[in-house]
């Protein structure tokens, strides 16, 4: 069995904001935000496995670099209905020689189907601080992949506490008030 740190407020932040709601299908943006190794990720985790039922698809992001991101991207577009996107991006493979921003194109374009209202996707680790004349070559503009339709909901996590302005937020601090729960 594995032990994680039990997070009810924060959890419950998550589902007031994140789940999918009938009368309330605009887009929906959560921040968790903080230090390293405090537990955002193992937050998010433990929110898409009890919810992953709520949502049409959920779609799990490595934000490490824009490379990781736009390779998990194109990774998720297999779990893409036939018919939905081509195949050839559903398809994809980084031996096919398709071109990665097509494909990430056309699955961001599918998130933005004005039909297509109730999925998930977190981003997880936007921990480069992005400046149009930065040196970092693994820093990227997170804004740029927001799919940019009005419903979904995004779940972001990241040391970077500028990021709480793209939607509702919450900082996770160290404390030793969280009880252990067995799962």
């Amino acid at each position: 069995m594995k032990t994680f740190v039990e997070r009810p407020d924060e959890m419950a932040e998550l589902e007031r904001t994140l789940l999918p709601q009938r009368q309330n299908t605009r887009q929906k943006i959560f921040v968790l935000y903080g230090l390293g190794g405090i537990g955002k990720t193992q937050l998010a985790v433990e929110f898409a496995r009890q919810y992953h039922h709520k949502f049409s698809s959920v779609f799990w992001l490595d934000g490490g670099s824009e490379d990781n991101l736009k390779i998990s991207i194109a990774r998720c577009a297999s779990r893409i209905p036939v018919g939905q996107i081509s195949n050839a991006s559903r398809e994809y493979s980084t031996a096919s020689g398709r071109d990665l921003d097509t494909v990430v194109a056309e699955v961001m374009g599918w998130l933005a189907q004005p039909d297509n209202t109730d999925w998930l996707v977190v981003f997880d680790n936007v921990d480069r601080e992005y400046r149009p004349q930065t040196s970092d070559p693994l820093a990227y503009d997170v804004r740029q992949y927001l799919t940019g339709a009005d419903h979904g909901s995004i779940l972001i996590t990241t040391r970077l506490a500028r990021l709480e302005q793209l939607g509702a937020s919450q900082q996770l601090k160290r404390s030793t008030e969280y009880k252990r729960r067995r799962c």
